[in-house]
């Protein structure tokens, strides 16, 4: 044979070369990586391989390489895979008493060491000799048993222990006896007694016993993992053909070693399982819907995507986006349609809800003062006639003399305890003057003797009528020279107002606010009034009122004044009062005086709201300031809603309105007034000035000074900024300087009402009158090889002047509208002509001239319009 190369026998042999050179040196036989190897040099290599090998010869090797995979499903929802290989390598030895004995010297070495340990040992030698007596008998059963499952498995001598070695945590020692198959023992029914024995002591499982339980666990590991991916198999099958509702989720478990190299501790189970389970069924819900509520919002309650409701929504009729704004029944028709269950609750119930838990005192209810609204006509004296009664001065405090918000003051006289409410006559002040009567008990109707029933008069008659409040007529300035009372009285019987004389049931007294005469008479009649009326309200437990007037202080904040109509308004009581709330901070009376409590019919100063109310809102104290936030929350978006809704409610006139936009001139202003009461008066006179060329658009309003937001808007939106009672502050004076707004003060609504409508007047567009300044008829026609046809006309009235338009007239029906291109007599060129005369006139771009028509000249006039 031919020698090789190392290399060459090195991979046949499976081992590298390094190992080889090595096991060469060591038979003498010195090598290189690169030499090659004789026959006779491979057979020395082989008896030396083989006389190594002899102490292994009656041992048998196991190698067992076992890979898989795990899927361990994380927190966020992906699986994460482990690669997994399990080594096993298993070493069977055939044991002799010859090669027993020297392991069993160095045992008994070791048991010597440990003399010190024997007497603790002593009680477990005794319990291994009566061991030995059983295994000895066992030993003799099992002899004549055949195994015929052990073919490639040697027999196994146990090793014979005599004492307890501590280290190796071995009890008992075994001569020579094996263990076999469970299954031979347990089929013999001779040797069940011994096998049942032998399965209580745990201590006589040996190895091969291991072995065996080792086996079938990991048999029920590979079933489990086939078992495993066979259901995933399944389930990849059954999501490819659409049957994802028909799949029901298992767990799997996976098997995994504690401890590779401990096997005979417990193997720990860990559960593997998916983080989400879909439903087998669908789930149907309860969802509650309060009111209006959003498609996006809707399919949160019934937890489902927002395009499955808007697909049912289009199935039913109804085309919408995620945005769409559904009304409580379109909602619950919705709801149904998709299989839940509808609960409804009414939109008002927190309101409900709040306003029933309230404490209402006693329910005892004592007599009260009368609230009196003074109404009439502007400047009939209704502040001095408050004034002479308040003994005070306030109508010479008030801007042009004349009443602009509702002043309501407690009056004690000697008769008894007023409210008097003094209320604004212009006309622009309606609402603040119907707002009055409804929570007034009696009206005052205050009608000067020289000026008579006005028109303010008859609106002030119409307010109580519709009130059902009686009136009781007050006719003021009787020291006049020209007064004429029985002229008023027969003015006021127009109105169904008839005197008591008259046969009438109102009282009418004659009085004086300057001199005070009549002014007892007067206070008398309202109380005897207010007795005949039985006023009477409930003075203990939680509040009621009404906010007669509100405004914005700069140090104090948002204040109210309310009128209390029922209960005990105290400091500190929770108040809830149209979109705003707040707890009481300060209790002031119309002085200034500070008060702990106010009852009812008395007026007071309100501090610690959290905006300004609107005027007319009712107040109510309510226990729990959450609750009362919540209700007035859902109340602003209430509002809010409605105005949209408004907004968005497309007709036929609003489409027009669209069209015809740019024909619109519009004036663009920022109101900010001192009182509530005052700029809601002055936007609705605003907005009644508005035509159709041109509207009074108000972009921005408040209570309060004006501030630099205020200037900001205007600059963007090239607005005017009228202030009434207030005043600019620093920073918004610069940017009005710096961009040169407009600005403008004012105390008297007449004064802004009057500038309002010039401004309006200049954006009006230009109205154009045409007036005939001339006729010329036509007597004769020549051409003109410069102009064409000329007519030779006669001037029959007026004037005909070159530079005016003209028509022309045939048989009374204009034929043509232009301008004259020359106008000549006796061949000279002329600017005009009189009635009389003859001249030659050419038409610019008109050649269509007859003997018999009528040249007439007009001019256009510019007219100026006026609202």
């Amino acid at each position: 044979m031919v020698d090789i190369s190392l290399k060459i026998l090195s991979n046949e042999m499976k081992i590298s070369i390094k190992e080889l050179i090595k096991t060469l040196s060591e038979i003498s036989i010195s090598k290189t990586e690169n030499d090659c190897i004789s026959i006779t040099e491979k057979k020395n290599l082989l008896k030396y391989l083989e006389s190594k090998k002899k102490p292994f010869l009656n041992t048998f090797i196991l190698q067992r390489k076992t890979r898989s995979t795990l899927n361990v499903f994380t927190p966020g929802g992906k699986n994460k895979s482990v690669q997994i290989e399990i080594r096993k390598k298993r070493m069977y030895l055939k044991n002799n008493k010859s090669e027993l004995e020297p392991l069993l010297k160095n045992k008994n070495l070791l048991q010597n060491k440990e003399k010190n340990n024997l007497k603790s040992l002593k009680n477990t030698i005794s319990k291994a000799k009566e061991s030995q007596k059983n295994i000895d008998i066992l030993e003799e059963s099992k002899a004549n048993i055949n195994f015929k499952n052990l073919n490639k498995l040697t027999k196994s001598n146990v090793f014979n222990k005599n004492e307890k070695n501590k280290s190796l945590k071995k009890n008992i020692n075994f001569n020579n006896h094996s263990f076999y198959s469970k299954k031979t023992i347990k089929n013999n029914t001779e040797n069940q007694k011994l096998y049942k024995e032998e399965k209580k002591d745990y201590h006589l499982t040996t190895f091969i016993h291991n072995r065996n339980t080792e086996d079938n666990r990991d048999r029920e590991i590979e079933k489990n993992k086939r078992n495993f991916h066979r259901n995933i198999k399944n389930y990849r099958q059954k999501k490819n053909n659409k049957q994802n509702n028909q799949i029901k989720s298992k767990k799997d478990e996976v098997r995994i070693s504690k401890n590779r190299k401990n096997v005979k501790q417990k193997n720990k189970s860990i559960l593997l399982q998916q983080v989400f389970k879909k439903p087998e069924s669908v789930i149907n819900r309860d969802v509650v819907i309060n009111g209006a509520i959003t498609v996006c919002d809707l399919a949160n309650k019934m937890a489902i995507k927002s395009s499955e409701v808007i697909k049912n929504m289009m199935n039913m009729g109804i085309i919408g986006t995620i945005n769409h704004v559904l009304d409580q029944d379109t909602a619950q028709l919705i709801a149904e349609e998709m299989g839940h269950k509808v609960i409804l609750r009414r939109e008002n119930e927190l309101e409900e809800l709040i306003m029933k838990d309230r404490d209402t005192g006693n329910n005892i209810s004592l007599t009260r003062a009368p609230v009196v609204t003074i109404m009439g006509h502007v400047d009939h004296g209704k502040t001095s006639l408050l004034d002479y009664i308040r003994s005070t001065k306030v109508a010479s405090s008030e801007a042009g003399g004349i009443t602009q918000n509702i002043g309501a003051y407690h009056v004690t006289t000697d008769f008894g305890s007023v409210t008097f409410l003094d209320t604004p006559g212009h006309s622009a002040f309606t609402g603040m003057r119907s707002r009055g009567v409804k929570i007034t008990d009696i009206v005052v109707l205050v009608v000067a003797a020289d000026d008579g029933v006005k028109p303010q008069t008859i609106e002030a008659i119409q307010h109580a009528k519709e009130a059902n409040v009686p009136i009781i007529v007050a006719i003021n300035k009787i020291d006049k020279v020209d007064s004429n009372i029985d002229q008023i009285k027969n003015d006021l019987t127009k109105y169904n107002i008839l005197s008591e004389e008259w046969g009438g049931e109102n009282i009418f007294v004659l009085i004086s606010a300057k001199t005070g005469k009549g002014i007892d008479n007067l206070l008398n009649a309202i109380l005897l009034q207010s007795e005949i009326l039985e006023l009477k309200a409930i003075s203990t437990g939680m509040a009621e009122g009404v906010v007669i007037e509100s405004f914005l202080d700069k140090g104090r904040g948002p204040i109210a004044t309310v009128l209390v109509q029922k209960g005990n308004l105290k400091k500190g009581d929770i108040i809830l009062c149209g979109f705003e709330y707040g707890r009481i901070k300060v209790l002031r009376n119309e002085n200034g005086k500070t008060l702990k409590h106010a009852g009812p019919s008395m007026p007071v100063e309100v501090l610690g709201l959290s905006k300004v109310p609107f005027s007319g809102e009712k107040v109510t104290v309510v226990r729990d300031e959450k609750k009362a936030k919540e209700v007035a929350s859902y109340r602003k978006n209430k509002s809010r809603e409605i105005k949209l809704a408004n907004q968005n409610r497309s007709s036929l006139e609003n489409m027009f309105k669209n069209i015809k936009k740019n024909d619109f001139s519009e004036l663009k202003i920022i109101i900010k007034s001192d009182v509530q009461g005052s700029l809601e008066a002055i936007s609705s006179a605003l907005f009644k000035l508005s035509t159709n060329e041109v509207k009074v658009n108000i972009i921005g309003s408040g209570i309060g000074g004006i501030t630099e937001t205020d200037a900001s808007l205007a600059l963007a939106s090239n607005a005017i900024i009228l202030g009434f009672n207030v005043r600019a502050d620093a920073s918004a004076k610069k940017i009005i300087d710096l961009e040169n707004l407009d600005l403008r003060y004012y105390s008297v609504i007449y004064d802004l009402l009057n500038e309002v409508k010039a401004a309006m007047t200049g954006l009006l567009s230009p109205q154009y009158k045409q007036n005939i300044i001339g006729l010329a008829e036509v007597r004769n026609i020549f051409k003109s090889p410069k102009f064409g046809l000329i007519a030779g006309c006669m001037v029959t009235e007026g004037i005909i002047k070159r530079n005016n338009p003209i028509r022309i007239l045939r048989n009374n029906v204009v034929v043509y509208e232009g301008e004259l291109e020359s106008l000549r007599r006796f061949k000279e060129d002329i600017n005009e002509i009189r009635n009389g005369m003859e001249c030659g006139i050419g038409i610019k771009n008109y050649h269509d001239l007859n003997i018999g028509d009528v040249i007439e000249v007009f001019e256009v006039k510019e007219i100026k319009r006026i609202l």
